[in-house]
């Protein structure tokens, strides 16, 4: 693939080569992949609609040797030319907003040769993105009588529509009755098409051909309906329900399974966003690696939406606790973790001496009673399942980054049913469990090594698991989970601290924490239309929580310490004071502009691949910023032996209420940085959405880590609020 950063007809050496990633295909390969074909916008028509898609059809016809007809209507069509072929065998999509193109059924030597063309910026192959996959209302707060988020905003998201691109939804899943619900604003341009399940006011409409348990599971996670007497693996737990329960669902079905097709993401974006009119979209995917913006299709896609108005929440990943693993990088996107909840589902763990351990499951399996067990360590990738004899064991092992493929290689094998040891030394592993092909039981490691004592103990262990249903443990606080992607992100220049901030998602991955957050922005965009995404992200990550209410850090459940703002963001969501957050960043199209210039994009990419709502972009005549000046609601900076100083700059827009507020700065420098904040008070009155500017300098003292990170925080205080920014320093020789 071509890379963009490349002028359009400069021969620069470049990252990607669209000739490379096509010359290992022969020339008589015939099969058919999708490619997105990024066009150059100066030559097509002014106008959308039925002539750009000509045109692109056009351009497509060119390259096939066939007509502008035969790719819009079929082959043989003649005169009787009836309803454009979109989505047909060639012309699969074309994009008016969210990019500069369309998506194109090719054969691999088409997609070389269309890229040599002067007209084409790039042929992009399709990739594919991993789904990262009742109680939270109450453990957020939403629904504290009076002082709850619900009750402070008046509202429970009524009329927001909330778009979430998955794999499937069950249309007459009981959390999508619309009993109460009024029908969908007149903005709402979407159709239903769920295989003739009809809609309604909750689910009002979409595209989706199949029923799957995730995309249920996320859409109703941000806007379900309430549900009494909800049934979970047997445990009745009262009354459930999504973050926004009044607002509007369109579901976008865009993977098979848990692989998500990027141009399908692309395309459901433009329809989500421009087409048929919603406000809020969840995603809940991302990459197994972390992606440039110009190879990111969902970063892609997401700009043009969210300058248009839309607001975009996206999945950290499931990759933690290994640093450098969140994905969805992009500045305009909301990134959000995983923390735990208070709910576990039992799985105990009764050994042949009479000792009871209770583990977690993810759901009910049939009881497996007095086998043998057998511990079989971490090493079966090196063969050890083939080395040991599992056949009508329990098998005890270590815990691994894929529990559905141990399990698999387990069953396979003969076993008959497992425990995982946890790599931690306190707390339980909240790594998503896997696909259940077995009775399985995750515990903690001084219980794993319990086990191990007792299996060393005696010539013939012998143990039972007994699925023990699901308790809510209403007192219990959110921790970091340890599958949660960390941060930093690890591209050149991005310079914005990632996660953004964190939400539930236990025990199924960061693939419900985005649907949370997503929720609550409906429930914020009601109480504040006017409101922009960006600034909704700010009030969001600006009043997040880095302790809980007895005063207590956030812990990190990978290492048993106060968590960082790598694994956390700015920290834990809170929908109540995100209401009215004293201060926000905003950032719109002229902030990211020079800071996407800075990265070295050429105009190509700023004109052609995030096409809305910039036009005629030249960054040699942009002005150029680094990622730490982007006005963004956390700071981070990098301090070398060699550039001991940095400076960032920030904006501050005044959205309180009160006619006169004064805010002063308290700085919690990070350890061996001193923090000097210019000016360090700011004063608001008067005139609506006052902006004052400010500085923060950074100054690494010689007491600093020599390789490493430091953190710290900056608070604009007033009478009223409390604005709060993370401050991230790391620390390179």
């Amino acid at each position: 693939m071509r890379s963009p950063i490349r002028p359009l007809l400069l021969l620069l050496p470049t990252i990607l080569s669209a000739l490379d990633l096509t010359a290992a295909a022969t020339d008589d390969d015939d099969t058919l992949r999708t490619y997105l074909v990024v066009v150059c916008r100066m030559n097509g028509p002014k106008e959308g609609g039925e002539p750009l898609r000509a045109w692109h059809a056009s351009l497509l016809a060119s390259v096939l040797n066939s007509t502008t007809d035969a790719i819009l209507y079929g082959a043989g069509a003649g005169g009787n030319r009836g309803a454009p072929v979109i989505g047909g065998e060639r012309l699969v999509y074309s994009y008016q907003h969210v990019v500069s193109g369309f998506t194109a059924r090719l054969r691999p030597r088409e997609a070389a040769a269309m890229a040599r063309l002067q007209w084409c910026v790039d042929a992009v192959p399709d990739s594919t993105y991993t789904l990262t996959t009742t109680d939270t209302p109450r453990l957020l707060g939403m629904s504290t009588p009076r002082t709850g988020a619900w009750s402070v905003a008046g509202n429970m998201g009524d009329g927001v529509i909330v778009g979430v691109l998955d794999n499937g939804v069950d249309p007459r899943h009981v959390s999508f009755g619309d009993e109460g619900m009024r029908p969908p604003p007149a903005k709402w341009r979407g159709k239903c098409d769920f295989g003739g399940a009809p809609c309604n006011n909750k689910l009002i409409g979409g595209r989706a051909k199949t029923l799957e348990d995730h995309g249920t599971h996320t859409s109703g996670t941000a806007v379900g309906a309430f549900v009494r007497d909800v049934m979970v693996e047997g445990s009745n737990l009262g009354t459930a329900s999504g973050m926004a329960p009044r607002a509007h669902l369109a579901m976008y079905e865009v993977c098979l399974a848990d692989m998500c097709s990027a141009t399908e993401m692309l395309t459901a974006t433009e329809r989500g966003a421009f087409l048929d009119g919603v406000d809020v979209l969840s995603i809940s995917a991302s990459d197994n690696k972390q992606k440039p913006f110009y190879d990111d299709l969902i970063a892609v896609g997401s700009f043009s939406a969210v300058m248009a108005g839309v607001f975009f929440s996206t999945s950290a990943g499931n990759a933690g606790p290994t640093a450098e693993t969140v994905t969805n990088c992009a500045p305009w996107q909301l990134t959000v973790g995983a923390s735990t909840m208070g709910r576990r589902v039992i799985s105990k763990v009764q050994l042949g001496n009479g000792l009871v351990i209770n583990g977690e499951a993810s759901r009910r399996y049939k009881r497996v009673q007095n086998k043998p067990i057998v511990y079989v360590g971490g090493r079966f990738a090196d063969g050890a399942l083939k080395a040991v004899d599992v056949r009508d064991k329990i098998v005890l092992c270590n815990r691994v980054e894929s529990a559905a493929m141990l399990e698999k290689m387990v069953a396979d094998a003969g076993g008959v049913g497992m425990i995982a040891i946890s790599t931690q030394m306190q707390f339980l592993a909240t790594t998503p469990l896997g696909a259940n092909f077995m009775p399985l039981s995750r515990v903690s490691y001084p219980d794993g090594e319990t086990i191990k004592a007792y299996i060393n103990s005696t010539a013939n262990p012998m143990a039972s698991l007994r699925f023990a249903g699901v308790v809510l443990n209403a007192s219990a606080l959110p921790a970091i989970a340890e599958y949660s992607s960390r941060g930093p992100c690890d591209l050149p220049n991005i310079g914005v601290l990632k996660p953004d901030i964190t939400g539930p998602g236990a025990k199924s991955g960061t693939s419900m924490s985005a649907p949370h957050l997503a929720g609550i922005a409906a429930v914020i965009k009601k109480a504040h239309p006017e409101w922009s995404p960006a600034v909704i992200k700010s009030a969001m990550m600006t009043t997040a929580d880095v302790t809980h209410r007895d005063g207590t850090p956030v812990i990190d459940l990978s290492t048993g310490a106060p968590a960082s703002y790598f694994a956390m963001g700015a920290g834990l969501v809170n929908p109540t004071k995100a209401l009215d957050p004293g201060l926000v960043y905003d950032l719109t199209a002229d902030d990211l502009v020079p800071y996407i210039c800075g990265l070295g994009y050429n105009d190509s990419f700023v004109n052609d691949m995030i096409a809305q709502p910039l036009k005629n972009v030249t960054c040699a005549k942009s002005k150029k910023i680094q990622g730490k000046d982007l006005n963004y609601p956390s700071f981070l900076v990098t301090l070398t032996a060699a550039a001991p100083v940095a400076t960032a700059r920030r904006t501050a827009t005044n959205i309180g209420k009160q006619p006169l507020e004064v805010y002063r700065a308290e700085v919690v420098a990070p350890p061996g940085v001193a923090v000097e904040v210019v000016p360090n008070r700011l004063e608001f009155g008067g005139a609506a959405l006052q902006r004052r500017e400010f500085t923060v300098k950074f100054t690494r003292g010689r007491n600093a880590a020599v390789n490493g990170a430091a953190e710290g925080s900056l608070r604009w205080v007033s009478g009223k609020h409390s604005v709060r920014s993370p401050l991230a320093v790391l620390l390179k020789p």
